[in-house]
């Protein structure tokens, strides 16, 4: 059967695809809880600042690198290794574990054509985030690498404007008005990247590891992280 890469690209990353990611908020409803966040400008400003810190020198970064890695297995295994021991949170830790053991799985079932190397990392892997394990799968089924961040970049800015949606609350209106307010930080980012080394991985927000360790001690939550 033909691979369909730009219909994989999307499904992989459809806010339906079943890994558990509507489940966690990294942190966000520790901010939304203690009044930080509580409006649409107050969104904007937490999703600029995470999608440049959080998600671009971790996930996008991890992503790249493991491009980088290509097929050198031990690499992608100590990257996994580094981000599992760069996050001071239990809760963000387990969630982007078992995101990643899910995406693993799920891939695993729904995939007719199985890649060797993407089954030996599967089999070998302690510490799957959802970055990593979508990395490799997305670098063992020849994806472009442009492609393969820029979905999962709008996938997790999407997911966390919907929580905000949720949570604070706002209107879909105002979670629309967000993420089109967002295109323009989209492409930096993903300029960025391309001259980000493996020195900056991890070199993440402080900030949000701290109320992502709050979290832990909420009186009512929705989430898991």
């Amino acid at each position: 059967m033909a691979l369909h890469k730009d219909f994989l690209l999307l499904q992989i990353n459809d806010s339906l695809f079943p890994i558990g990611g509507y489940t966690h908020s990294f942190g966000l409803e520790s901010y939304i809880q203690k009044g930080v966040i509580t409006n649409k400008k107050q969104a904007l400003e937490y999703l600029i600042s995470n999608l440049s810190t959080q998600i671009l020198y971790t996930d996008l970064l991890m992503i790249k690198l493991i491009f980088e890695a290509g097929e050198n297995l031990d690499e992608i295994l100590e990257l996994e290794s580094l981000v599992h021991a760069a996050t001071p949170a239990s809760e963000m830790r387990e969630g982007a574990h078992k995101l990643g053991m899910r995406f693993i799985k799920t891939t695993q079932v729904m995939m007719q054509e199985s890649k060797p190397f993407f089954q030996e990392y599967a089999k070998n892997s302690k510490y799957a985030v959802h970055a990593s394990a979508y990395g490799v799968f997305c670098m063992a089924y020849k994806i472009p690498l442009e492609k393969a961040v820029r979905h999962y970049l709008y996938a997790q800015a999407s997911s966390i404007v919907t929580n905000c949606v949720k949570t604070i609350p706002l209107s879909q209106s105002d979670g629309q008005v967000i993420l089109t307010q967002l295109h323009e930080k989209f492409d930096w980012i993903c300029h960025k990247l391309k001259d980000l080394s493996r020195d900056y991985f991890c070199n993440a927000s402080v900030h949000n590891d701290i109320k992502a360790m709050q979290h832990e001690n909420l009186y009512s939550r929705l989430y898991m992280s």
